[in-house]
């Protein structure tokens, strides 16, 4: 009997150590999390990008949209190769400033050109996603014009009449990023053809059919046609490679 009363003690002693063990394991871990929660909030980000496209705000405000708040958490995937996907960016490195701020080192995705509304820019992606609004021109991005818009809201994708035409706009878009065409200006007009204006020459491609042939021969003749003013017709792919530009007339005044 009184064996068996120093098993039944002996065991009860182990099941408070084990209680005991436990809920002080239990109690670091709530505070370990309690500490990653609240401990490393992300108030300040500062950033070195290679465009220079977006403000460090402006960075910040896309974090705060997607819900990317803990400095900690933000660091530790970029670290461990599961960086959280910012639109913004192609890739990027960050650096912990203090638990509420980090530096990030970037390369931007270019934004591809920007609508106009009530003497404001937006900015949209290869997706036609909004991404930046501001009163302020970025050099070398298009303004498009022709564009039935109904609805601009930061970090969506643009809302038109005729979804038709913003693809038409975004395969224009992508595919002139492959030269060095210093496009001013995208129209669109309401049969989805479209007109690309470089210095004092409006290119009109058209529909998007064989947009890349001839994006190809516009590249081909560039030196050339750049010297001129006025319309070149590339509404249709030529086979030789061939295509009209109708000179603009120049205005003469007499002497009286």
């Amino acid at each position: 009997m009184r064996q068996t009363r120093k098993l039944k003690r002996k065991r009860r002693r182990r099941l408070k150590k084990g209680v005991k063990i436990f809920l002080i394991g239990f109690s670091a871990l709530i505070a370990l999390i309690m500490i990653v929660m609240f401990g490393f909030q992300l108030q300040n980000v500062k950033i070195s990008l290679d465009l220079g496209q977006y403000t460090s705000q402006e960075v910040k405000s896309y974090m705060d949209a997607k819900g990317i708040d803990n400095t900690l958490m933000f660091w530790l995937k970029n670290k461990t190769g599961h960086s959280v996907r910012l639109e913004l960016l192609e890739e990027y490195d960050v650096k912990i400033r203090s638990p509420f701020s980090v530096k990030i080192i970037g390369y931007e995705k270019k934004l591809k050109g920007f609508v106009q509304k009530d003497d404001m820019n937006y900015y949209f992606d290869e997706n036609g996603s909004v991404l930046k609004i501001s009163q302020d021109k970025i050099k070398d991005i298009p303004v498009v014009d022709g564009l039935e818009v109904k609805g601009l809201k930061i970090y969506e994708k643009i809302k038109v009449t005729d979804k038709k035409s913003l693809q038409s706009l975004l395969d224009v878009t992508s595919s002139i990023e492959k030269y060095s065409f210093p496009v001013k200006r995208i129209k669109i007009n309401s049969s989805n053809e479209v007109t690309i204006y470089i210095k004092k020459v409006q290119v009109q491609l058209g529909k998007t059919m064989n947009l890349d042939k001839k994006l190809e021969a516009l590249n081909d003749m560039y030196s050339k046609v750049i010297q001129q003013s006025g319309i070149l017709n590339m509404k249709y792919a030529s086979e030789d490679g061939s295509y009209t530009l109708k000179k603009t007339q120049k205005k003469h005044t007499e002497n009286k």
